[in-house]
């Protein structure tokens, strides 16, 4: 029966506001109990230490950028020794301080973090002093390969979001530049992005449910996944439907896949894990495939009559997005019901 299907142990059931609340507005614990369990959950430090960590951010970003903005303005006037030397100096300094800070903290994490970027700054700057006439795929191969090693190391799920941009960026250069596919399988570089970023996303999701690294238990990594992912397989669907005159093996390969990917996340995050930003962003993906299916159905309708297409278009946009709040809605109300 239902009660069989939504019971839960302990472990199960989500700690948060809402919960504590029914417990206290049903008498099942005292004031002072809501009151020790709300400042447990919800610590008042919290906004101090996320405010610290902010800062931090904001303010490593700051000196990196100012390093590349140094270099980029001073080109000329910089001897190369210096130019390579002082980036050096700027690498090690941050492992040092790495280490010593430990990877076990956010200081330590974002130190490395900062090798890493000043890596990919040494390589440009190298190329340019010494004009290697390598390709920029080459660049960001081996950027992303010298890091590789940190990244493993590093527990910090920024590292991982970063090297992930560096590879993606590899790909599409390497594909371009080396690569150089023909017309019927210029679209295949869309199956490999989504191939490597499903494959995180996959590796992220089994990881935390397992409870293996804490570090990967934080949402923003599944949103960030979840939503480069979907814009990957978005691409050649969208291409596939409004352009089928230029329908190649690899557009429909590429398309079919995401057609397939939608599908998976969809059923993954509706029933298996429940998460209402991802189902979000899956839904509104398949918003936007509606939105072009329908873009490319009434304008073979209408062809002759703009102002006719552009009012559907209008009327349907409004139909499809209003139906997916309302639907989405519902969801959330449903997913709150299954965790209380």
């Amino acid at each position: 029966m239902d009660t069989e299907k939504h019971r839960y142990t302990l472990e199960q059931i989500p700690a948060n506001r809402r919960l504590v609340e029914e417990l206290y507005s049903h008498g099942k614990i005292t004031r002072e109990a809501r009151e020790y369990a709300l400042n447990l959950l919800y610590p008042h430090n919290q906004w101090g230490l996320w405010i610290s960590r902010l800062l931090l951010t904001i303010g490593v970003a700051l000196v990196l950028s100012g390093i590349i903005y140094f270099f980029a303005f001073n080109w000329a006037k910089i001897p190369p020794a210096v130019k390579l030397s002082s980036i050096q100096f700027g690498i090690i300094s941050c492992l040092i301080g790495a280490y010593f800070y430990s990877l076990k903290r956010m200081s330590g994490q974002v130190l490395l973090l900062s090798a890493s970027v000043l890596v990919g700054v040494f390589m440009a700057v190298f190329g340019q002093i010494y004009q290697t006439g390598a390709d920029a795929y080459q660049l960001f191969m081996m950027w992303s390969l010298l890091t590789l090693g940190w990244t493993l190391v590093s527990n910090f799920a920024a590292q991982w979001i970063f090297w992930l941009v560096i590879t993606n960026t590899f790909l599409v250069l390497w594909w371009q530049q080396a690569a150089l596919p023909t017309k019927e399988m210029e679209f295949m570089i869309f199956t490999y992005m989504a191939m490597l970023n499903g494959s995180a996303l996959a590796l992220r999701e089994y990881f935390a449910v397992e409870k293996a690294y804490e570090w990967l238990e934080a949402r923003w990594t599944r949103v960030v996944l979840t939503v480069a992912t979907l814009l990957i397989m978005l691409i050649p669907i969208v291409v596939w439907i409004v352009e089928p005159s230029r329908t190649t093996e690899s557009i429909i390969l590429s398309g079919v896949i995401g057609l397939s990917g939608h599908g998976a996340a969809y059923y993954f995050y509706r029933y298996k894990l429940a998460d209402m930003w991802s189902l979000a962003a899956t839904v509104l993906s398949g918003s936007i495939i509606i939105e072009a299916a329908g873009f490319k159905v009434l304008s073979e309708m209408f062809r002759r009559a703009d102002s006719i297409m552009f009012l559907l278009m209008g009327l349907m946009t409004l139909g499809v997005f209003t139906y997916a709040i309302i639907y989405l809605r519902k969801i959330a109300k449903e997913m709150e019901a299954d965790h209380v």
